[in-house]
Order: C-alpha cells, then sequence, then structure tokens
C-alpha cells in the first residue's frame, strides 16, 4: 500500500500553482474549482492506495513542433495531475543531486533547488545563461567544429523500465524507492495506456524525468572528457575536428540506443564548422542584421519561449530596447511579409511577435491592433500558432463589443468548414477564447460544432464555452453524452450543465450516477 501524505499533496498543489497546470494547452476551469475547494479534495486524495489505484484516461492533443511535424500533448485529468506532481516531487532532490553539478556549466535546463519542497525547478535567467556558455564555448581557440544533436520524440520515447530504475539508483530512502515503483509502474503506465514507453508531454513535472533519464549519459560525457553543454535534450559539442565531432557524435548515439532504445533526430544532427555554428545557431540581433531579421532576433530575446525559462520577466533595458527598435520598425509590414507566401508562412516572425508584443509595456496600442487585425485577417493561415493567437486575442481588454462580435465571427469560420475543418489543437484554442467570458457569446454556433464534431478534444472545449455563454437549451443538447464521454469530457459536460435548472440538474445528476470528488464539486 502506497499513500500521499497531507503535505507531499500540498507541495504539489503549491508546484501546480507556481509552474501552471501544462504547457501547449489552456488552463483548465477545473483548476479554479480545486483551488477553491482543496482541503477537501486533499482529503479524498490522502485515502488513495496508488498501488491498485487506477488513473483517468489522459486526453490526447496533437500540437504542431514545426511546420511538419506534430507531437501528442498530454491533458490529464487534475486528480492525477496533482497525485503525478507529488509522486516526482518526492524523487526531485535525490534525481538532482546525481546530475552533472551546476557549477561545471553542462546542463542548464530545469536545475531542482534542493530547498525549495513546492517548486520542481527554477528557470529564471537559466535559459540565458545557457546560451551565454555556448557563446563561450565557441570563442575558445581550440574549437573548430560544433556538433549539434537533438533526441528524436524525447519524452514520448523514454523507456519507463529505464526510468523506474533510474529513480531506483539514485533513490536515497525508501520512499523515493516506493516512488519508482508507483510512479512509473503503476501511474505512468497506466496513463499511457499499458505502453511500456514514454511519458505524459505537458506537465511540467515531466521535464524533472526527462532529466532523470540523462542522468548517465551526461556524466559519460564527462567522465570522457568531452566538451558539451545541453539544454533538455540538444546537446552542442565543441570539437578540436571535424574527425573528433565525427566520433563523439556516434559515440552519443551508440550510447542512447543502447541504454535507453533513443535516437538522435537526423535533420538536426549536424557538424558545423565553428563559424558556420557562430552564423546559424547563435545569431542574434547584431548590427550587421537589418529589418526583419533585427526585429525577429530582438522579439526572440526578449523574454522567454517555451523552454526558456519560464519565470524570468523583462528587464528596465529590455523595454527600453525592445521599445527603440519598435519606434523605427514597420512590425505590421514585418508580419504581413511573412504572410505573403500562403504555402511558406514565416510562423517564427508571427509567433514572436504575438508572444512577445503584449509583454512590452508601453508597446503603441494602436500597433497592437494593427497586428490584432492582421491575425484576424489571415488565422486561416496560422493553425500551427493557435496557442498565440488566442493568448493575443485575450491579452485586449478594451475591446467593444462590434470588435468582439467581428473577431468571433471570423475566428468561427474555418471551424464551421466541412470540407477543410481545421485541426483539433487550433479549434481548441478559438474555443478558449469564447470559453474566457460571456461576452464572446456565439452559443449557437459552438453547440453546432459541438454536435458535428467526432473529436472528443473539440467537444469537451465547445462543452466549456457553453457553460460561459449558452443557456439551457444549449446544456440540453450535449447533456445525454454525459455516460458515454471520456472522463475530460465529462467534466466540460459538467460545467455546461450548470446551464440547467437546478431541480433538472439534480434530477440529471442523480440519473447519471455523478463520482468524484472533483466531478462532484462542479
Amino acid at each position: 500500500m502506497f499513500t500521499l501524505t497531507g503535505v507531499e499533496l500540498d507541495n504539489a498543489f503549491a508546484a501546480i500553482t507556481h509552474h501552471g497546470y501544462s504547457t501547449m494547452l489552456p488552463d483548465p476551469p477545473e483548476w479554479g474549482v480545486v483551488t477553491t475547494n482543496w482541503p477537501a479534495i486533499r482529503n479524498v486524495l490522502e485515502k488513495i492506495d496508488l498501488d491498485t489505484y487506477e488513473p483517468f484516461k489522459a486526453m490526447k492533443v496533437f500540437a504542431p513542433k514545426n511546420r511538419a511535424n506534430i507531437r501528442v500533448v498530454h491533458m490529464l485529468h487534475p486528480q492525477d495531475l496533482l497525485l503525478y506532481t507529488a509522486l516526482v516531487l518526492i524523487a526531485k532532490n535525490d534525481i538532482e543531486v546525481n546530475r552533472v553539478i551546476t557549477k561545471v556549466k553542462r546542463v542548464f535546463s530545469y536545475r531542482a533547488d534542493i530547498t525549495k519542497t513546492q517548486v520542481l525547478y527554477g528557470s529564471k535567467g537559466s535559459y540565458e545563461a545557457y546560451r551565454q556558455q555556448l557563446d563561450a564555448k565557441a570563442e575558445t581557440a581550440k574549437v573548430k567544429f560544433v556538433a549539434t544533436a537533438d533526441i528524436a520524440d524525447f519524452y514520448p520515447r523514454i523507456y519507463q523500465h529505464r526510468l523506474e530504475n533510474v529513480i531506483e539508483s539514485v533513490a536515497t530512502s525508501q520512499r523515493v524507492r516506493d516512488v519508482a515503483r508507483v510512479l512509473v509502474r503503476k501511474l505512468i503506465a497506466n496513463l499511457l495506456e499499458r505502453n511500456s514507453y514514454g511519458i505524459p508531454v505537458g506537465p511540467y513535472a515531466s521535464r524533472l524525468l526527462g532529466e532523470a533519464i540523462l542522468i548517465d549519459v551526461d556524466a559519460t560525457l564527462q567522465s570522457r572528457g568531452i566538451n558539451f553543454v545541453r539544454w533538455v535534450d540538444d546537446y552542442n559539442i565543441f570539437c578540436k575536428s571535424e574527425y573528433e565531432a565525427q566520433s563523439v557524435l556516434f559515440g552519443l548515439g551508440e550510447w542512447l540506443f543502447s541504454n535507453h532504445g533513443l535516437t538522435l533526430q537526423s535533420a538536426k544532427t549536424k557538424i558545423l564548422p565553428i563559424d558556420v555554428y557562430k552564423r546559424e545557431v547563435l545569431s542574434r540581433h547584431e548590427e550587421q542584421l537589418t529589418g526583419r531579421d533585427a526585429v525577429v532576433n530582438m522579439l526572440r530575446d526578449f523574454s522567454i519561449g517555451y523552454e526558456s525559462g519560464d519565470d524570468d520577466e523583462p528587464n528596465e533595458v529590455e523595454v527600453q530596447e525592445a521599445l527603440a527598435v519598435l519606434q523605427v520598425t514597420d512590425l505590421r509590414g514585418m508580419l504581413e511579409a511573412s504572410l505573403v507566401d500562403t504555402a511558406l508562412v514565416d510562423y517564427e516572425a508571427v509567433v514572436y511577435a504575438l508572444t512577445k508584443l503584449p509583454r512590452i509595456p508601453g508597446a503603441p496600442p494602436e500597433l497592437k491592433r494593427e497586428v490584432l487585425d492582421l491575425v484576424i485577417e489571415n488565422a486561416e493561415l496560422l493553425y500551427p500558432v493557435a496557442e498565440q493567437i488566442a493568448k493575443y486575442v485575450l491579452s485586449f481588454d478594451d475591446l467593444t463589443h462590434a470588435e468582439q462580435k467581428r473577431i468571433a465571427t471570423k475566428l468561427l469560420r474555418p471551424l464551421k468548414s466541412k470540407r477543410n475543418p481545421p485541426p483539433p489543437y487550433y479549434a481548441m484554442w478559438i474555443l478558449h477564447i469564447f470559453a474566457s467570458a460571456p461576452a464572446w457569446n456565439h452559443a449557437r454556433d459552438i453547440v453546432s460544432l459541438y454536435s458535428e464534431s467526432t473529436s472528443e478534444v473539440i467537444k469537451r472545449h465547445a462543452a466549456l464555452a457553453m457553460h460561459a455563454s449558452g443557456n439551457r437549451s444549449e446544456a440540453v443538447a450535449i447533456k445525454d453524452d454525459y455516460v458515454g464521454a471520456s472522463p475530460l469530457l465529462r467534466l466540460g459536460i459538467l460545467f455546461a450543465s450548470r446551464k440547467l435548472g437546478i431541480d433538472e440538474r439534480k434530477h440529471w445528476k442523480l440519473a447519471n450516477g455523478i463520482s468524484g470528488a472533483i466531478e462532484k464539486l462542479i
């Protein structure tokens, strides 16, 4: 029997509150229910025997990884996310003290502070420190070539048995040894439908497990005197000769495959002369860059990205530099140019603008509006950056009713297409806008999307949008789907069912046997 203590669950709750619910997914309203009722939910979770517990089925979303590839993202039920995070936190310190030590400046991603029990890892300044170390290594006189390598499909291909062995090997207590069994063999294996490989993609706790898997890889490179720097699954290896770079890459690839069943991604595994490496990998907004390149690099460097440190905030110098560039640049023109070739949209420029512009204090309001109009007009070309579109739209707190109606109509248009509907990932983020406030409305269109879609991702987020702006008729239209729905879709239907009459909803809940602590609270 293995149960979590109240303190361990409190730590998990605090960590999720600090880091967020999941990467690449909208924040679920269920977390607000957890926050409001935390003591009651903690009491329920304390009684769960994780040796016999069957987790809820995770919802899979296929998100764009780049222009041509996708990655699976797992949305966990709030109860399972809390259990998962609590277990990883128990093993956190033992994982960290077995990694290559920070002071040698080789491994920068997701370093944990063992004195902080309610934080998974620190990120402030870590990506910038990584970049600075790459710059420093590249200036070393003996370095003539750099080998770059990226592990293919890293999180989805992690061998679970190997992960269990790693946690057992670093454990300094029986509690952590038990976590190895319960976390991997029980929880992760069941969450991933009994596959023998993969860890959930999306939860922030997974990042520490990814770092744990690479402990022996980093230690082996270090013991062999190899001059490397790593961020997550990206290796930069600094070499005296092309032959040395070739040899190291072969050795790294062999070790990863033989010990972990992992492979290097061929498209990103390269040997570059140092001048090419500086130009293609380390380039920033230097003096020789003008126009679009200068702005893209400025926006890239301003604050943070998905893998580059979630806690960083822009400082005053960064703000002033960014504003100076914006004042002399036609950002709208740059984005228009990025959209000219509809077959090869420059998503990099679009992402940087939408992500960074709202975070630059003092950025001209008229510029923000121009960018908003441009993005809405071209939304059908921008499916891979749906998250950035949604967050950019929601960054405005002064949209008029007429503006909201115009934006809503244009964003819904591709979702209503029967011939070429957008991927569920795009629909999910657009529906997240409608779920954010009743003012977005369009409940009739959304209930039609729900009814006509076969995607549980779309159905869930349509149900959440109906909760925001629908009425009884929309709730009646979907309530009978509850019994046959997946766990995460059930939660969405429960929210939408709040539009039913009080007595009607009471009888509906009794008829359907609503169970589960969070479900009952919703």
